[in-house]
């Protein structure tokens, strides 16, 4: 059996202060991090998490730290504690349909002194498989996520040699 890797660094730091409590510590269930004085450096090993506990009293407590602040990080744990059932002590939030870049996005539109954050990935695998090679970037800014993975530059590549795509 092969395994899959997605190691994964976010650059530059994420600033403290351009976090909300409740967007810290999500993001640090997704990803490893160092503190690294005023700034975070989050990144993964083998990759990001995508499915994440947070006790119930917890998410209160981080929500009502983080309240007044638009944040989709919060609209998601509203919505998880909505859902629960009475007696609940603990959230279950899988983000892989929410996706990290929105919470890194949103910390973006708020950060007075970041414009951007770069995200890169590269895809490994154990074993030599076809599939399990390539890699991604984001290039997360307030307005936009720009992504590309190796496979569609590679796709494009090919495109403009066989005619199909009008050069860069």
């Amino acid at each position: 059996m092969a395994d899959y890797f997605s190691q994964t660094v976010i650059k530059p730091d994420v600033p403290v202060a351009a976090m909300t409590v409740l967007e810290r510590r999500i993001l640090g269930e997704i990803f490893e991090h160092e503190d690294m004085g005023d700034d975070v450096y989050f990144f993964a090993s083998a990759g990001p998490n995508d499915f994440l506990f947070l006790s119930v009293d917890e998410a209160k407590t981080l929500l009502a730290e983080s309240k007044g602040v638009q944040s989709c990080t919060a609209e998601l744990v509203e919505r998880e504690l909505g859902e629960c059932e009475a007696g609940t002590t603990e959230l279950e939030i899988d983000v892989s349909m929410f996706g990290y870049e929105a919470i890194l996005q949103d910390i973006v539109r708020r950060s007075e002194t970041l414009d951007h954050l770069q995200v890169m990935m590269a895809w490994t695998c154990s074993k030599m498989r076809p599939d399990g090679f390539g890699g991604m970037a984001n290039f997360i800014t307030a307005d936009d996520i720009d992504t590309m993975s190796t496979t569609g530059f590679l796709e494009e590549a090919l495109g403009r040699l066989q005619g199909e795509h009008p050069p860069r």
